[in-house]
């Protein structure tokens, strides 16, 4: 048995070494990856392309009653209400909370083409070669439907909405806000005056359906129409985009089962709660016709109650989840300017007017990526290894052609033994045929 001398014995060593030490760096990356932690890249940028928001207006309940479809239809009920007629509008609002939703919200209550005296929409690129696209400006429903929404208190307008997968291009305005004069309007909304008292304003994400307080649109901007004309705004938008799992961040995209946001969920989920237990309409969440409406308002108690709304949403996070969404916008309103009534135009008086102008401000956008992508991951590795052991592409390419090259040397040469062998065996074969295999002489002797 050969007799391992000193070189071999320090070979063994570091080789042992640099195992272990490859094995310890492997784990320490792997620690990195596996943990799936994120890194948060901030970002303050102007809109190169200004993309629409979703713009809501909620009225009060009893203000926008269809005054004469409730007088034709509920007029004895009316004048036995000690509300009416000095106060009216409280008497309508309490005899709206009496009829069905469906009664409410497509009879009862004025439509959009009703309130709105007119409502534009600076051009977006779809648009901008139509015979509609009048200074720069096209009607808001050519954009998109207006769509109506119904909740304990109020009748809200929501302009610009994307809800069906309608192309982009009808939703952003070639405008670039980095370099262009950005104080143009976006938005030019005029309302009848008489219908309003105390509106609320809320610009938010036009992919999502309006979801009110109770699915944390808080931004509505309260706004006094009888002291003022018009009100002027601006807005900047904080986007948020996180990472599904396995990243900590676990968000979920919740249109892969019919949602829009988490929250539209929850809406939907505690809309269904209430029905199923209480056989009625939870007031805080905005209704449309996207549900069935035949039926009425459960009692206003129930959605007071803090316990019950701590049940109600842990049994509707079972169904749609913790997890944050993906992709998730949120919209500071910034009032610019004020006119008070008296002062302008003449016709302006009997109109409510609110401008939402171009955003001039930065959009904050926090994005998440993973800490150590998977591609950084294998290099990682692959350098961890080659810096241990000493591989590398070159080294492995070598190592494969001297390994091809023996092979086929070796291959070669078995080739030529074989035929060297063969040739032997035939020579030898030769050799005994000759020497062996003959048949013997006999003579023959004829004596006389």
């Amino acid at each position: 048995m050969k007799r391992l001398d000193s070189l071999d014995i320090l070979y063994t060593v570091g080789s042992l070494i640099a195992f272990l030490g490859c094995v310890w760096q492997l784990i320490d990356v792997s620690r990195i990856y596996f943990a799936y932690d994120t890194n948060v890249n901030v970002m303050f940028v102007r809109e190169i392309k200004v993309e629409i928001p979703g713009v809501t207006i909620c009225a009060n309940l009893g203000m926008i009653a269809n005054e004469t479809y409730l007088q034709e239809h509920y007029r004895s009920r009316l004048e036995s209400m000690p509300e009416y007629p000095d106060k009216k509008y409280r008497a309508y609002k309490k005899l709206l909370r009496n009829l069905t939703l469906n009664e409410q919200l497509n009879k009862a209550t004025i439509s959009h083409k009703e309130l709105l005296q007119e409502c534009r929409i600076m051009t977006p690129i779809a648009f901008e070669n139509s015979t509609e696209n009048k200074d720069g400006f096209i009607p808001c429903n050519h954009v998109a439907a207006i769509h109506e929404f119904l909740t304990y208190s109020k009748k809200c307008f929501s302009i610009g909405l994307q809800l069906n997968n309608e192309p982009n291009d009808r939703y952003v305005i070639d405008h670039d806000a980095t370099i262009r004069d950005n104080g143009f309007p976006l938005f030019e909304i005029r309302l009848l005056n008489k219908y309003l008292e105390a509106p609320v304003i809320f610009i938010n994400s036009r992919t999502t359906p309006f979801l009110s307080f109770i699915g944390g649109q808080t931004n509505g901007f309260h706004v006094n129409n009888t002291k003022f004309v018009t009100h002027t705004f601006s807005y900047v938008k904080t986007i948020t985009e996180l990472l599904e799992p396995p990243f900590k961040t676990k968000c979920r995209k919740y249109e892969e089962i019919g949602y829009k946001s988490l929250m539209h969920c929850m809406n939907h989920c505690k809309a269904n709660y209430f029905i199923r237990k209480f056989n009625g309409w939870h007031g805080d969440v905005p209704a449309d016709n996207s549900y069935n409406l035949d039926i009425y308002y459960a009692p206003e108690v129930h959605k007071q109650n803090k316990s019950l709304d701590k049940i109600m949403s842990e049994e509707c996070s079972e169904f749609c989840s913790k997890r944050q969404d993906c992709h998730s916008e949120f919209y500071t309103v910034q009032p610019i300017a004020e006119f008070e009534r008296g002062h302008g135009r003449p016709e302006w008086q009997n109109l409510y007017r609110i401008n939402i102008y171009l955003p001039s401000g930065l959009n904050t956008h926090y994005k998440h990526s993973p800490r150590l992508e998977w591609i950084e991951f294998i290099c990682y590795y692959a350098s961890v290894i080659s810096l241990w052991f000493g591989f590398s592409i070159i080294a492995f390419s070598r190592a494969l052609v001297c390994l091809i090259h023996q092979n086929s040397l070796a291959a070669k040469k078995n080739a030529e033994n074989n035929n060297n062998e063969l040739k032997a065996e035939n020579i030898k074969e030769g050799q005994t045929n000759c020497g062996y295999n003959q048949s013997p002489r006999t003579s023959i002797s004829i004596s006389s």
